[in-house]
């Protein structure tokens, strides 16, 4: 296993002769089968994955703009700039709590939050266009099971765990909504509000008003589609919250403003996220693995998702 300081010079080659010859790089993933991050070539429906810019990491995590990462090695954090360029960079973050095992990322990619279970504590980073500042670790071992989701919007953390919690780091978490089973969090920053799937009651809670007063509401359940809800997220214009349900294999786009089901997928394998590719529409909805490809949602209009194989220089 390569040092996650070092890069694949070779890929990075690849990479630059292929990305003139191929067009758009709508972002980059994190592969776990082949531990690297790899570029996703092309356009929706016409696309393949990459050869790694990164690689020989346990986990990590691509900035919504898509040109840096947070990733681990060994427990250790890394920060990899400039993921878009010829030559991308790798830095050890000293001072970085070890052991992360989840990331999330603030709206512009300046910042960004991580939890290690090994601690049970959360840790805020901050200037990751510039020169990473990294904050004290905050203490959630007083929350009620084990944190299976997080968000940030730059200066609050929410954190799902046997219930949802808002942090700021100045005071002891804050219980927003109860949830048995919060398996995603996602924000609505121009209105603030919070969406929560709940896996295990199959139901989408909003809280509405989440900085201030918090007023939870239930937003969707088994009547709207809602099965083993394993992501959430907003579509960019505000209107749809995208679901994607690993229970009956589908995925559901429902009118913010309605609740109303705009769009509606069904799938033939069961979606394990729905993680953002870059600023655009698109969305991670599986792991991926060795035999599989990557399968991707593309909201940016009618909804519709597609496979991503691999491409040459693996």
């Amino acid at each position: 296993m390569r040092l996650a300081s070092l890069l694949c010079l070779c890929g990075l080659a690849a990479l630059a002769d292929d990305a003139r010859l191929s067009g758009p790089v709508p972002g980059f993933v994190f592969e776990r089968s082949s531990h690297s991050i790899r570029p996703i070539f092309g356009v929706p429906g016409s696309s393949y994955l990459g050869p790694s810019v990164a690689d020989g990491f346990d986990t990590a995590s691509v900035s919504p703009l898509g040109i840096s990462a947070l990733a681990t090695q060994s427990g250790k954090l890394y920060f990899i700039r400039h993921l878009n360029s010829s030559e991308p960079d790798s830095m050890p973050l000293d001072g970085a709590m070890s052991g992360a095992i989840l990331f999330t990322w603030s709206p512009d990619g300046t910042s960004a939050a991580l939890y290690s279970a090994d601690s049970r504590q959360a840790q805020v980073l901050r200037n990751l266009d510039g020169a990473p500042t990294i904050e004290d670790p905050i203490d959630l071992s007083s929350l009620n099971g084990p944190v299976s989701a997080l968000a940030f919007d730059g200066k609050r953390l929410l954190i799902g765990a046997g219930g949802v919690y808002l942090a700021d780091g100045q005071s002891a978490p804050k219980l927003l909504a109860p949830a048995v089973n919060p398996s995603a969090l996602a924000l609505d920053s121009a209105k603030g509000d919070l969406y929560v799937a709940d896996q295990t009651s199959n139901q989408i809670w909003m809280v509405r008003g989440y900085g201030g007063d918090a007023t939870p509401m239930l937003f969707a359940d088994e009547r709207s589609g809602v099965s083993s809800p394993v992501g959430i997220r907003v579509s960019g214009d505000g209107r749809r919250l995208l679901i994607a349900n690993s229970g009956n294999k589908a995925i559901d786009a429902l009118e913010i403003s309605t609740r109303a089901t705009l769009g509606h997928i069904d799938l033939d394998f069961a979606p394990g996220r729905m993680e953002a590719v870059g600023s655009g529409s698109l969305s991670l909805l599986n792991f991926g693995a060795a035999d599989s490809p990557l399968y991707v949602l593309d909201s940016g209009g009618d909804l519709a998702v597609y496979f991503v194989p691999a491409g040459g220089g693996q």
